[in-house]
């Protein structure tokens, strides 16, 4: 299993940050994973990404300007895993404009709105099998 965070700049795909992976596991019904934002602009401008997986806490500090954010979730009840298709589980949306399309759905699919979005960290979950170094 594989957790991660994409980062989308106007609408394209720019990098992953915070990618963990763990031995495949067959259960996860006594497992907790979570995703957040902590929102640093008042501070140094940055957003605090957090990833909570079963085996611990990833985090990392993203540098922005964002004036207007939505953060929301990508599923809206159990989804089936297929080997190799990611399933995207929470989106956080940011502009510098007046307006921004909330980010959510139900599917597990990219949300609608990103490409009108500056900045877009979308959060994942992945099966596939080992990365080889």
């Amino acid at each position: 299993m594989q957790f991660s965070a994409e980062v989308f700049e106007n609408g394209k795909f720019k990098e992953e940050l915070l990618k963990t992976w763990d031995e495949l596991e067959t259960k996860y019904n006594d497992s907790l994973i979570s995703f957040g934002i902590i929102d640093n602009r008042d501070e140094d401008h940055s957003l605090k990404l957090l990833n909570g997986i079963p085996s611990g806490l990833a985090t990392t500090f993203y540098s922005n300007n964002m004036t207007t954010s939505s953060f929301g979730l990508l599923i809206d009840g159990k989804m089936t895993l297929e080997k190799n298709k990611p399933i995207y589980l929470t989106a956080w949306l940011g502009t510098t404009k007046n307006e921004l399309r909330s980010g959510s759905g139900t599917t597990g699919e990219l949300p609608q709105g990103i490409e009108e979005a500056e900045l877009a960290f979308i959060y994942k979950v992945l099966w596939t099998d080992k990365e080889k170094k």
